[in-house]
Order: structure tokens, then sequence, then C-alpha cells
């Protein structure tokens, strides 16, 4: 899932190597960000903050899952029960960061798709699916461990 995340994230970077020539000097912004005009614009060299920043998030996210024991557990952590709550919060934390990679593609690709005018109506049903999966991850997580261990 490592690979695969920061493969993700290598994707986005060569999406933007690719088509940064054909990208007008000004692009749709869709944050609030310091370099953005009043019509929304700011510069193409935006685009590189997403891999930037979503590369940075998953290499920490990739350290801290190597040291599960210090995360916070909705239970107590006995020699019993570490093994599957270790498992289960590394397992969850490897998800998360494959989504975010994902994420960071999904938005790259949007992003250039949207400039060159063939991005239509894709952002619609992706775009929404998204925040529901970042806070969905962690329940179930969360609900899986608490029916393992009897809470």
């Amino acid at each position: 899932m490592e690979v695969l995340t920061f493969l993700f994230i290598l994707a986005s970077i060569v999406l933007i190597g690719i088509y940064y020539s054909r990208l007008p000097e000004q692009i749709p912004i869709h944050f609030n960000w310091p370099s953005k005009d009043k019509n929304g614009l700011g510069s193409k060299d935006i685009l590189w903050t997403g891999p930037i920043i979503f590369g940075i998030l998953a290499v920490g996210i990739n350290r801290l899952n190597r040291y599960p024991w210090i995360f916070n557990y909705p239970i107590h952590v006995t020699k019993e029960n570490a093994e599957f709550n270790y498992r289960q919060a590394t397992q969850m934390l490897r998800v998360l960061n494959l989504m975010t990679g994902f994420l960071c593609l999904f938005v790259t690709l949007l992003s250039i798709l949207e400039v060159l005018g063939t991005a239509k109506e894709l952002d619609n049903y992706p775009g929404p699916i998204f925040p529901i999966l970042l806070i969905a991850l962690p329940i179930i997580y969360l609900i899986c461990v608490l029916m393992k261990n009897n809470v």
C-alpha cells in the first residue's frame, strides 16, 4: 500500500510535468491561497504545492505508522489484545495514506482537466465521496476494535 500511495503522488508530479507547458499562466484556484486574485485565479505554479503537501503528509503518516504503541486507543491495550489493536491501527493508517495519495492524483488530474476545458462534470460525483471516506474509515476501524474487544 505504501508503494501505491507514493506512486499516486509521483503520478501527480508526472502529470503536472507533462501538461505544465500547455497550461495558461493563470489557472482557477478553488481554495483560499495568498496568490489568488479577486477573480479566483492564481499562478499555474500552485499545482506543485498539492504533491508537495500530500507527499509530506504521506511520509509523516508512513513514519508515524511505525510506532503504533504511541497511538490513543478507545480501550486499554494489554499484552493479550496489543497485536490486534496495533495491526488494526497500522492497517487503518495505511488505507488512509492510500486514500491521501489517490486524492492527490485526483485533485491534480481534475485541476489540469478543468484548465484544459475537458473536465466537464467530473468533480460532481467523486468529490463528495472523499470527505465521507476520510470520516468513515476511522469510524469503521473504531467499531471493529470495540467489537473485537467486547467493549
